[in-house]
C-alpha cells in the first residue's frame, strides 16, 4: 500500500476533528457543572470505525490469488501469455509521474 501525502493530512485531520470534539464536549460538561468521572473513556468517530472495518478487511484478504497466478502460470507454460508493450510503457510512464506527483 502506497502512503501519500494526502493520505497522511487525512488521518491528521480525523485525529484534529477527533480531539475538537473531545475538547468541546469536555467544556461542555464543565459548563453545566458535571464532575468529571474518574475513568477514561475512548469514543471512536464513524470515520475511524469505517477505516478500522476497512483494514480489518485488507488484512483478512490472501496476498496471492491462486486462482490468478496458476491461469498465468499456465498460459507462460503453454506460450499463449503476450504482453502488450504499449500497456507496459503507459505504467511505467504512469509509475514515474506518480512517484515525483
Amino acid at each position: 500500500m502506497k502512503i501519500s501525502e494526502s493520505n497522511a493530512n487525512y488521518g491528521r485531520q480525523l485525529y484534529m476533528r477527533e480531539v475538537s470534539e473531545a475538547n468541546q464536549a469536555k467544556q461542555g460538561s464543565e459548563a453545566n457543572g458535571q464532575q468529571r468521572s474518574s475513568g477514561d473513556k475512548v469514543t471512536l468517530s464513524r470515520d475511524s470505525r469505517d477505516m478500522q472495518i476497512a483494514r480489518d478487511a485488507i488484512m483478512n484478504t490472501p496476498d496471492i490469488r491462486t486462482e490468478k497466478v496458476e491461469e498465468l502460470r499456465n498460459e507462460v507454460k503453454e506460450g499463449r501469455y503476450a504482453v502488450s508493450a504499449d500497456k507496459v510503457a503507459d505504467k511505467i510512464i504512469a509509475s514515474a509521474i506518480n512517484e515525483y506527483v
